[in-house]
């Protein structure tokens, strides 16, 4: 090992690959820094499916019947914008009036493709919220102790899922009274769930509000974890970490086994 470092720093190559390394390390964060905007206010869409980019339509079609399958009435299908720089954003969203539940199926577009995936929310008075969902990504920034976030890239069925998610509400927030708005109100109620993302993550010191522009930008803190937490090798490493993590949990569980992303 003694020997590796001066061999590497001895070859040209490596050492230029190693000094654009460093530089990725430390140019990112002052990119993201300066480049990153998150909305303060949205303003999510009904609009018909047919609407839809077709790509969008087709991933959605894989789970709607399983969701409605399992109780789930389509609230309808939502585009909700360009919420941070280069990618729109589409829902198919659902809840069950019998449980009080949020379902969705969200994709997001950028110019690398299309990216998405299923979830099942439970939401109480007290403000606890359980989050499942399909999402390989690892986050990279915080989450509130509140808001527990659930991710289980190998499951490829709403159904699995839905088992999932009501042993871990039981676990979590098991004697909390979860809650819906009025019917008609559902959309009004996803706009006040993305808004406050923003606000969770300005308390958590990762972001602040640029009154001017209206949006949310990235403090310091937030663009230097977020930028070290995406560049590779790290977040092949956090993702491969958040897969074994919840592989353990469906085993511990019980859940039906699934294959590996």
């Amino acid at each position: 090992m003694e020997a590796v470092l001066p061999a590497l720093l001895g070859n040209d190559f490596a050492l230029l690959v190693l000094k654009i390394y460093g530089a990725m390390f430390l140019l990112g964060p002052i990119v993201l820094r300066f480049t990153f905007k998150f909305k303060a206010k949205v303003d999510p869409q009904i609009v018909a499916k047919e609407a839809l980019p077709v790509d969008v339509q087709q991933f959605m079609a894989r789970h709607a019947m399983a969701i409605e399958g399992l109780g789930f009435e389509n609230v309808g299908y939502v585009s909700m914008g360009t919420l941070a720089g280069g990618t729109r954003s589409f829902m198919a969203l659902y809840s069950n009036s019998k449980t009080l539940e949020w379902a969705d199926v969200s994709a997001v577009k950028s110019a690398k493709g299309l990216k998405g995936y299923c979830e099942f929310i439970t939401r109480c008075s007290d403000d606890s919220q359980v989050d499942t969902n399909t999402n390989a990504t690892a986050p990279v920034l915080s989450a509130s102790a509140a808001y527990h976030v659930f991710r289980f890239p190998q499951i490829t069925d709403a159904t699995t899922l839905y088992r999932a998610h009501r042993m871990l509400v039981q676990e979590n927030i098991g004697g909390s009274r979860p809650e819906l708005p009025p019917k008609g109100q559902e959309v009004a109620e996803l706009k006040r769930r993305l808004e406050r993302y923003g606000a969770r993550q300005q308390q958590c010191g990762y972001m602040y509000f640029d009154a001017a522009g209206q949006q949310f930008r990235l403090t310091w803190k937030g663009a230097i974890l977020g930028a070290w937490r995406s560049i590779w090798p790290v977040s092949s490493i956090r993702n491969l970490m958040q897969q074994s993590q919840s592989q353990a949990r469906l085993r511990s569980m019980g859940v039906a086994e699934v294959r590996s992303a």
